[in-house]
């Protein structure tokens, strides 16, 4: 008795241990800034706005979130909100997605036990549905109504075989609401009920009946709510399977018209590009191998995939077809209770047992060699400082997590504010916030200088930062490298208060003035720019000297600034000769600040390049040097002319 009743604590302890394991994998992306705004700051945003009764345009495109996706998911989880957002804040829907996990894997379990009464293959499914590669690749997006919607299919089917056909119709109709494809995927898992209860007359009726109500909602979607939310600047994009159509009845039609074409399309790259070949293949062989080559056994269990895999592989976009974030979810949450109800069908034990066992450890295998980038077929998508606990950067920071939370407190929880990619789903709880470079109304801006929005080129994010890093609008409150947060001068204060917010020093030299006592050129307020060591009158972008630095001599001289605590933001420039491509202008402070730049910004007529570097000026750590200087990395002569450097 004593050991039947510890076998059966074992899945509870599975549940803990991979819950605890998940949890911690999405609580840590959210602390250290991996979170981005194109997932967990639109949906942080909209869970607030929801949870205060109001359906608001989003911060980071046109239209509402309902728009985007219509789904009620969100809504459902408002109670969650005002019992414990003051608590978890911005880590609560982390914790709902996290938590529909868990429930769903209970009953796969609950439900593989009530067909086969096999504690060991209760144990199994357990085991396989956490060692399944999609469970980790989802974490690369954050937080997704895909997962959450997901989550609702095995409590159906749970309750569904539990004869409790209420309980049922309540997660159905949830399901239903819960996002766009969820409809046909139930027509396809109340076909495989109907083949499974086949002789039972009173669930074939259920079942048709699930269909009818599957079907009609399905219609009414496209062609009435969707439609009915739907306005001239945002339409309804997520149906994006041109090689079937426009909308969802062109590609039923395609299908019945063409049905070798579009079964041809499931294996083959659709886009007549080469360079997309084998993307569709990875996915089918990973799955295959992690536990889909079971489901051969009984083919009856395919059929509640075509719908998921469908909307996988016929997709306009090559990263849907793949492996990568949350693009297997679907397959994911469902694979594991198919392959364990085959199993539950198998008389012998220990081929029933021996076949459990292998799933879980090719599964965990395949898992393994996957995470990493390098066997993948798509590198780019994957993210092992996200998606890999064992991964050296996955408990790295760019920065000091505790001082930029300290900064970031400093943003009052009513205020206007414009965030970049990363820090904005932190700040996304409030009614008014935008992705920055966008700040419209915003009154304050807080960003990282080494996060770019991604929808515009890296040069125009540092335009824009530069442009209110040294406006006379804007005031820098608060810094920690590479983090900066302004707050907007109030414009009816006296124009000397503002204006003196922002203090600017310049240095020039062209190289021409010098100290001989001291062997030094200056710069034009008499600081030193360089040693006449370095000086030439070879060539010169003007006037008749420069600085020479070649093989022997690689670096200039190291400028430092006395007043470099009071600095806040930094611009250098300088000319560097035709041919110089191993000149770099280089800015440092110890071990944790380094940027440099040898391409040029501007050529003039003559040949020479401008390199400009600009920066937010790090903060000092453990007595670091900050210092600016020259270096040829070649072997041939390099000459520099006309520095300018301006210092906010």
């Amino acid at each position: 008795m004593a050991k039947f009743i510890a076998k059966h604590k074992i899945p509870y302890l599975i549940l803990i241990a991979f819950g605890i394991l998940l949890f911690i994998m999405g609580i840590a992306n959210h602390y250290f800034f991996r979170t981005v705004t194109y997932d967990y700051g639109v949906y942080n945003f909209a869970f607030w706005d929801y949870s205060h009764f109001r359906i608001s345009q989003n911060p980071a495109y046109q239209g509402t979130f309902l728009q985007d996706h219509f789904s009620f998911t969100l809504m459902y989880f408002v109670p969650v909100f005002w019992l414990f957002n003051w608590l978890t804040g911005a880590y609560t829907l982390i914790l709902i997605q996290n938590a529909m996990i868990l429930v769903a894997a209970w009953f796969s379990y609950k439900l593989v036990m009530l067909k086969s009464k096999d504690i060991w293959l209760g144990i199994g499914i357990m085991v396989y549905y956490f060692v399944i590669l999609g469970r980790y690749t989802t974490l690369g997006s954050d937080c997704n109504i895909a997962v959450i919607s997901a989550c609702f299919v095995p409590v159906f089917l749970y309750f569904f075989e539990l004869k409790k056909y209420i309980y049922a119709f309540i997660i159905l109709v949830l399901a239903l609401f819960s996002r766009e494809n969820i409809p046909i995927w139930f027509v396809f898992i109340f076909i495989v009920l109907i083949i499974e209860h086949r002789k039972e007359k009173k669930i074939i009726l259920i079942s048709l009946l699930g269909i009818l109500i599957s079907v009609v909602y399905f219609i009414l979607l496209f062609k009435v709510f969707i439609p009915a939310i739907e306005t001239a600047d945002k339409k309804f994009t997520l149906f994006n399977y041109g090689a079937l159509g426009v909308n969802p009845s062109e590609a039923i039609v395609f299908i019945a018209q063409h049905p070798v074409e579009a079964v041809k399309m499931f294996f083959v790259n659709h886009l007549n590009n080469p360079a997309y070949d084998g993307i569709k293949s990875e996915f089918y062989w990973v799955y295959f191998l992690s536990g889909g080559f079971i489901l051969l056994l009984r083919p009856k269990y395919l059929i509640w995939f075509i719908p998921i895999v469908a909307q996988k592989v016929l997709n306009d976009s090559i990263y849907r077809w793949g492996i990568s974030i949350y693009y297997s979810i679907e397959i994911v949450t469902l694979l594991p209770l198919s392959v364990y109800l085959v199993l539950s069908e198998i008389k012998s034990k220990y081929f029933r047992y021996g076949l459990a066992v292998a799933v879980c450890a090719i599964t965990l295998g395949v898992t393994i060699y996957k995470l990493n980038p390098v066997n993948c077929r798509i590198p780019w998508t994957m993210h092992p400082e996200k998606e890999t606990i064992y991964d050296k950067s996955f408990f790295k920071a760019q920065f000091n997590i505790q001082k930029v939370n300290n900064l970031l407190a400093l943003v009052p929880d009513d205020a206007r504010v414009s965030a970049s990619d990363h820090i904005l789903p932190h700040l996304a709880q409030r009614q008014y916030i935008y992705i920055f470079p966008t700040v419209e109304d915003a009154e304050y801006i807080v960003f990282s200088v080494l996060d770019d929005n991604w929808l515009i080129p890296h040069e125009d994010n540092e335009k824009v930062r530069e442009k209110y890093l040294t406006s006379p609008e804007w005031e820098i409150i608060a810094k920690e490298y590479p983090v900066v947060l302004l707050k907007k001068i109030e414009l009816q204060r006296d124009r000397y208060i503002r204006d003196s917010k922002l203090k600017t020093g310049i240095l020039m030299s062209d190289m021409e003035k010098i100290d001989e006592s001291k062997q030094h050129v200056l710069f034009s307020n008499n600081e030193t720019a360089d040693t006449l060591t370095n000086r030439s009158d070879e060539t010169a972008h003007s006037g008749m000297h420069s600085i020479k630095l070649s093989k022997e001599n690689q670096f200039s001289k190291s400028l430092n600034f006395s007043d470099f605590k009071e600095l806040k933001y930094m611009q250098v420039s300088i000319w560097r000769s035709p041919n110089g491509k191993t000149g770099n202008l280089v800015a440092s402070c110890g071990n944790y600040f380094y940027q440099s730049v040898n391409s040029g910004i501007e050529t003039d007529s003559t040949g020479w390049e401008k390199l400009e570097l600009k920066f937010l000026v790090p903060e000092q750590k453990n007595d670091a040097i900050f210092t600016i200087y020259l270096w040829n990395s070649g072997p041939e002569p390099v000459y520099f002319d006309d520095l300018l450097i301006k210092k906010f």
